[in-house]
């Protein structure tokens, strides 16, 4: 049972965020090990907190175990992005293509209300323009679930989300390519202005396209 603390959070639930915003900033490498003793020292806590955050991290996909080696940050691969990236072209297409189809009103206040937040700023820190600013990251992350909010399914909404955060890494990693620079603002626009027009399955064909483009770039990464 969780450790609980003040206003019904868990203990766990702290070193999850701890341990998977350094897993995502890249200060944790992929393939590197992980060691109880520092992971609790990081989080200030106890070892039965930190267990429970790393089970539901190797469930996420952030982290692997094995018998021998313990805990170590997932690796990156080829074959890992080929396969979700077509897991979400499938799922979040399919969700945005139902979403537009039945969304009301109240739906496309969100998609407007996100997309306006979203491009307010920038993506990349002004101090590392080829690090992605974390309050863009979850503005992001609003927009592509408003998107999809009205599709009808919370089994496929859980879905996506899962995919979602599955391709963090790899969405961070394509920022930082030299080469990389292309309008996401201007592809985000179009995916808006798709839905917002009910253009259902236009709009599916610009989410797949703007998952590709993050995907081509990395397939030069790893070819390299």
């Amino acid at each position: 049972m969780d450790e609980k603390r003040t206003g019904g959070k868990t203990l766990a639930g702290d070193a999850y965020a701890a341990i998977r915003q350094k897993i995502r900033s890249g200060e944790f490498r992929p393939g590197e090990r992980l060691r109880f003793a520092d992971l609790q020292a990081l989080c200030g806590m106890s070892v039965t907190p930190v267990r429970e955050a790393l089970a539901r991290l190797t469930a996420e996909g952030f982290t692997t175990v094995d018998d021998h080696r313990g805990y170590s940050v997932a690796s990156l691969s080829l074959e890992e992005l080929r396969d979700v990236t077509a897991a979400r072209q499938l799922c979040e297409g399919e969700a945005l293509r139902l979403s537009v189809s039945r969304g009301d009103a109240a739906w496309e206040g969100r998609v407007l209300a996100t997309h306006h937040m979203l491009a307010l700023i920038p993506q990349g820190r002004d101090d590392l323009p080829s690090v992605m600013r974390e309050d863009w990251e979850e503005r992001h992350a609003a927009f592509h679930a408003a998107l999809i909010s009205a599709c009808g399914s919370p089994v496929l909404l859980e879905i996506c989300e899962k995919l979602f955060s599955r391709a963090d890494r790899y969405r961070r990693l394509s920022v930082s390519l030299d080469g990389a620079a292309r309008d996401v603002a201007g592809e985000h626009r179009m995916l808006m202005e798709r839905a917002l027009a009910r253009d259902a399955e236009g709009a599916a064909a610009a989410l797949r396209e703007h998952y590709g483009r993050t995907a081509a770039a990395l397939e030069a990464f790893f070819a390299a």
